[in-house]
């Protein structure tokens, strides 16, 4: 497929008359997509143009969906306990001026809006500075690919003078030919280091006892209990090798990137927040947790200790409550089944409730972040109580960790991942994250050991270790 750059360029004009009419308001937010030949999204993550702007990267292989924005036109960072408030009112100042080409090129649910949230807000630590506590951008540019259909979708700002508007478009399509050149194969640049921890076993059976200790006086009924590991990095990794590889091993999972400044917060999360489209809405409640086997036999065997296990269950039911709950508020219909199934990647099995709900009016989607987060799955429950555990307790701030992560546009539809199995590459280090969901009967070594299966997707990429597929 060969870009007909006349014809796009024609298309834009026609797109710019007919939002001529919208430029009497000081923000609008216009949006103009078209079809691109083949390109390879994730190499670009490497190349010069991209690895200096703030960028975002997105993968469900299973899915068929990935894109890659980058080069925002309007950041929307709030911090503080109104971080979502604050974020929402910005949003909404936005969608009312906001028209896009988007039906005429036969697409829907595409990402307008990309980033995240942390765990929690007013954090301390000088580690995720870079990132606000609610962090969000529209980028100029995100390459989407859709099954077999690769596209751009241009995002700017109106302006009323269309031959600057027209000039900066064709900028955009010599961008395109720019970017064409260099996807090619993947960097093989990796380098492999040894194990180093941050924390020790006895400061997590510190905080695990502690835990317990709060769940025996009945004050809690379960915690979520996080390490983070450091590694040094000598030399820059290649990031479109590293997720390249994160996409080959857990096709399953939300592959992710989101890059501010000189920060990279990278995942391969299991666990769906949410994703919402066509008026309902689907949760994964993910809990409890059992290796792999190193045999088909074995791993079966693990499979019904986990359907089996009192205490694994009674961790996964809570986190249905919570959601069956939140839900209920929101929706007259809830569709999911009574027993778990069960969710199985490479290193580690989960227990697993797939809930969808019909909401009941219409609601923008960022409204639904502090509707749903933080889930007992990441928290614990009560989960005020849990926080505030937390955050007294870990000895490390969370950051972008066990927060969420993903899209949303104006047309009701985006999707967020629960943010684990993930690190933050800054200052070449490497801070990496897992936690365990701590409840009575809870063992401070089985969760050790639990946790070391966490990091592996991550630690994976740098340490000298194999993680083990059956």
């Amino acid at each position: 497929m060969q870009l007909n750059k006349t014809t796009i360029i024609k298309e834009f004009r026609n797109f710019l008359d007919s939002i001529s009419l919208i430029t009497d308001n000081y923000l609008n937010v216009a949006s103009f997509s078209f079809k691109i030949p083949e390109i390879k999204i994730v190499t670009l993550l490497s190349s010069n143009i991209i690895k200096n702007e703030d960028n975002f990267y997105w993968k469900i292989q299973d899915e068929d969906l990935e894109f890659l924005a980058f080069s925002p036109i309007l950041n929307i960072n709030e911090n503080g306990d109104t971080r979502l408030e604050s974020t929402s009112a910005r949003i909404n100042d936005i969608e009312s001026n906001f028209v896009s080409n988007w039906k005429n090129c036969g697409l829907q649910n595409i990402p307008l809006i990309v980033g995240g949230i942390k765990f929690a807000p007013a954090q301390k630590s000088e580690r995720w500075d870079d990132f606000s506590d609610s962090d969000w951008f529209v980028p100029k540019i995100l390459i989407l690919k859709k099954g077999d259909e690769v596209y751009i979708v241009y995002n700017f700002i109106v302006d009323i003078n269309l031959n600057i508007n027209i000039k900066n478009f064709e900028n955009i399509l010599n961008l395109v030919d720019l970017l064409s050149s260099t996807s090619n194969e993947l960097e093989s640049k990796k380098e492999l280091l040894p194990y180093r921890y941050s924390n020790s076993f006895d400061q997590w059976q510190l905080i695990i006892n502690k835990g317990l200790k709060k769940i025996s006086e009945g004050m809690l009924s379960k915690v979520v209990l996080s390490r983070e590991v450091c590694l040094d990095l000598s030399n820059e990794n290649s990031i479109s090798t590293l997720i390249n590889e994160l996409s080959e091993k857990y096709p399953r999972c939300y592959i992710f990137v989101f890059q501010r400044a000189g920060s990279l917060f990278i995942g391969a999360s299991p666990e769906k927040l949410a994703k919402v489209s066509d008026g309902w809405i689907e949760v994964d409640a993910l809990a409890g947790s059992a290796p792999r086997g190193k045999s088909d036999i074995e791993d079966v065997e693990m499979e019904y200790f986990l359907l089996n296990s009192e205490k694994n269950l009674f961790e996964q039911r809570a986190v249905v409550n919570f959601i069956h709950n939140l839900l209920n508020k929101i929706s007259d219909e809830i569709i999911f089944d009574d027993k778990p199934m069960i969710r199985k990647l490479p290193n580690i099995q989960h227990l697993w409730t797939i809930m969808k709900a019909k909401l009941n009016s219409e609601i923008n989607v960022i409204d639904l972040l502090p509707k749903l987060h933080p889930t007992p799955a990441i928290c614990g429950d009560p989960w005020k109580i849990a926080k505030d555990f937390i955050l007294e307790n870990e000895v490390h701030d969370r950051g972008l960790y066990s927060g969420n992560i993903g899209w949303f546009n104006f047309e009701g539809s985006g999707e967020f991942a629960v943010a684990i199995r993930s690190g933050l590459i800054k200052s070449n280090k490497l801070f990496a994250y897992a936690g365990c969901g701590i409840v009575e009967g809870s063992e401070p070594i089985a969760e050790y050991e639990e946790s070391e299966i966490k990091l592996k997707p991550i630690l994976s990429l740098f340490v000298d270790e194999k993680v083990y597929q059956p």
